[in-house]
């Protein structure tokens, strides 16, 4: 049994793992839930959506993993150490693996390096600007963000390195940690820098032969391994491309939305779906943990320190 813990509202990213007959038997709980229990059920637990967390709710499922760990389940990605956007970012730019850097829109110096663009540094909503070339224009993207009632200290400057693989053509390549696996994932292409969901194009064969490749031969697994291990992160999805020549990850998710794929006019493309899908779940199936009598948490001691006087106080939820 895996179960997979996330915010309130994010449960439907792992529903199609959950429904497939891939997969190891897998339950979903979200963090007031998870947060209010007195008893847990044995297994394997996954904690998702950290960055997700209020303060105070991320403390408190640090102390539940530890509770957890003691208890000696299984359990992955620390509350604790696990590293969010702000501090991966800044940490891979400290340890020369990413050549761009990242900045607190309150911490601005001379040496931001242009283009940047601006996004929340909590959850995995659209940026809030386009690439913007000067100071000029970086200034009046964070009075806008302010003025619609983003705190300062909320909002992220990011220098832009990203290239195109092909005239017209941006490419976001992905691959999952998962326990002590390095699982390569499809890449993602699309006509525009912000490549998030992607489009679908009918002229990109021999892209999606060079995608059957990596996936068969995983050749960024050990470059990959170092950063998932700087971050502190032991399941979930690095998004990362390539800025002259070297490789740069813009992004881990630990509850990116997984599907096993969708009609495609490639035959190439439709395999390369198909057989991510299933490294995906072989890795997944290697963390599952038997069941077993229930857990009673520690004297309660995460109830006592919630808020007596509304104790059905729900998070907020956050795209």
């Amino acid at each position: 049994m895996i179960r997979f813990l996330h915010s309130r509202g994010h449960g439907y990213t792992v529903e199609k793992v959950r429904q497939s007959p891939l997969a190891p038997a897998i339950r979903l709980m979200h963090y007031d839930a998870l947060l209010r229990a007195r008893w847990l059920r044995r297994g394997a637990y996954i904690f998702t959506d950290l960055d997700r967390l209020s303060r105070w709710d991320l403390e408190l499922a640090a102390e539940l993993y530890l509770q957890l760990q003691r208890a000696g389940l299984p359990v992955w990605n620390n509350p604790a150490t696990a590293k969010t956007r702000y501090s991966l970012l800044r940490c891979l730019h400290a340890a020369g693996l990413n050549d761009f850097n990242v900045h607190r829109a309150d911490e601005l110096s001379a040496s931001v390096r242009y283009p940047v663009f601006v996004r929340k540094n909590h959850g995995h909503g659209a940026p809030l600007s386009d690439l913007l070339p000067s100071r000029t224009e970086l200034d009046r993207a964070l009075a806008a963000a302010i003025a619609k009632g983003t705190p300062a200290e909320h909002l992220l400057v990011i220098e832009f390195a990203a290239e195109p693989v092909r005239p017209g053509v941006y490419r976001k390549l992905a691959a999952f940690r998962i326990g002590d696996a390095i699982v390569p994932s499809i890449s993602v292409h699309d006509d525009v820098w912000l490549v998030k969901m992607g489009r679908k194009f009918d002229n990109l064969e021999d892209l999606y032969r060079e995608e059957q490749a990596l996936l068969e031969t995983n050749p960024f697994a050990g470059q990959l391994r170092q950063v998932f291990e700087l971050a502190g992160i032991e399941y979930g999805r690095a998004d990362f491309g390539f800025y002259r020549g070297r490789l740069q990850i813009y992004e881990i998710n630990t509850n990116p939305n997984l599907a096993p794929g969708e009609a495609h006019p490639s035959p190439t493309r439709v395999s390369n779906m198909r057989f991510a899908w299933e490294q995906y779940h072989a890795a997944l199936r290697k963390l599952d943990s038997p069941g077993g009598w229930p857990l009673r948490l520690a004297s309660g001691a995460l109830q006592r320190r919630r808020p007596r006087k509304n104790i059905f106080v729900r998070s907020r939820i956050v795209p």
